[in-house]
């Protein structure tokens, strides 16, 4: 696990352990990598919760302006981890409180952090973001992708309604291709999901690091400020009447204008 610090006094510090998560402070923005590719980068209940408070404590660091969210070896994120049964035993079937409170309610709470957090998130996105990732993923306020990654929701194979999937993922999708995404269950190249408004960019693979970094570093030499504000509005905005967006973006605007720099 690699820390700060990161040369602007950033007073940010762990106090608590990861499993299977990293995080670099570097310059101005924080690099949180998912590491944990033998199993694709996929996601236990235990790295939820650790990105919940990373992202949560991250996004309060005045000296941090981005945050980068990634996965480790060949794949984003391929979904959820589910612990398999142990041999010759019949799992117990929860009741909805227990599966409401031991999934639903931290994966939710994973969404709205990413919503909540001040500053923007960025996930860049090469192989595969299936299931959860893929709602984490284009959830980020910008979604970077290889040409090679691919995206999908494949929960219908299994028989389970992706809700809190779609949930995550349809401020970006009009009803009609996420309707066919989900019961389809497709898996979507880099440029269909880009076409879809599910990607911000997409770069060549064997470009992709550089590109990545380069797109960091544009939003880094931005005030803090100025992000921040950008995000408020793309959050709050849409879900006004027009005469009330316009006038929050005049208030905004002159807040963050008259703002000592």
């Amino acid at each position: 696990m690699l820390l700060g610090p990161n040369g602007h006094g950033s007073p940010f510090k762990l106090e608590y352990p990861l499993s299977h998560i990293t995080v670099e402070i570097k310059e101005q923005f924080a690099h949180i990598l998912i590491n944990r590719p033998e199993d694709g980068n996929k996601l236990d209940m235990a790295m939820i919760h650790e990105l919940i408070r990373l992202i949560t404590s991250l996004g309060s660091d005045v000296a941090i302006k981005v945050i980068h969210l990634s996965g480790q070896g060949h794949d984003f994120s391929n979904g959820r981890l589910v612990p398999a049964p142990a041999p010759g035993v019949k799992p117990e079937r929860k009741s909805a409180l227990e599966i409401r409170a031991q999934v639903t309610d931290p994966i939710l709470s994973l969404y709205a952090a990413i919503r909540q957090c001040p500053v923007p998130l960025v996930s860049s996105v090469q192989g595969v973001a299936h299931g959860l990732g893929c709602a984490v993923a284009v959830l980020c306020d910008l979604t970077l992708a290889s040409n090679k990654a691919r995206f999908s929701l494949p929960e219908m194979r299994s028989n389970i309604p992706p809700t809190l999937a779609i949930s995550a993922v349809m401020h970006a999708v009009s009803p009609k291709a996420l309707a066919h995404l989900i019961y389809s269950s497709d898996e979507l190249s880099a440029a269909q999901a880009l076409g879809l408004g599910m990607v911000s960019a997409v770069y060549p693979d064997d470009q992709f690091d550089q590109e990545v970094q380069a797109y960091l570093k544009t939003l880094c030499s931005r005030p803090r400020d100025v992000l921040c504000a950008v995000k408020e509005y793309l959050l709050l905005a849409p879900g006004q009447d027009h005469v009330s967006a316009a006038r929050y973006a005049s208030n905004l605007l002159a807040s963050v204008l008259s703002s000592p720099t």
